[in-house]
């Protein structure tokens, strides 16, 4: 099995998870602290920037694509809790709302 390189860009720590893990679990594994709510994605608290390649990602679902619209959020946003990644690296950066 590949594993996907996850980077906390500005916490400067990076993991290495299999694919299908949440982003949230894999800052969990780098020692991340991340502000969660509800942790199944309606609450927007942990709305955060990831840079990726097209399929890294698994694409957004509901209900993480409502909350992420109704937010406002750039394209760029995902929620660590409900963001699974599939392969390659991703990076995360930030805070979407605060950052």
């Amino acid at each position: 099995m590949d594993l996907v390189e996850v980077a906390f860009t500005d916490a400067g720590k990076t993991v290495f998870v299999p694919p299908g893990t949440t982003l949230l679990a894999a800052a969990g594994m780098a020692g991340v602290d991340v502000a969660t709510g509800c942790t199944r994605g309606m609450c927007g608290t942990d709305a955060w920037r990831v840079d990726c390649g097209a399929g890294e990602l698994q694409p957004a679902a509901e209900p993480e694509r409502s909350t992420l619209q109704r937010m406002g959020t750039t394209a760029d946003c995902r929620l660590l809790c409900s963001a699974r990644v599939q392969r390659g690296r991703v990076a995360v950066t930030g805070d979407a709302v605060a950052g």
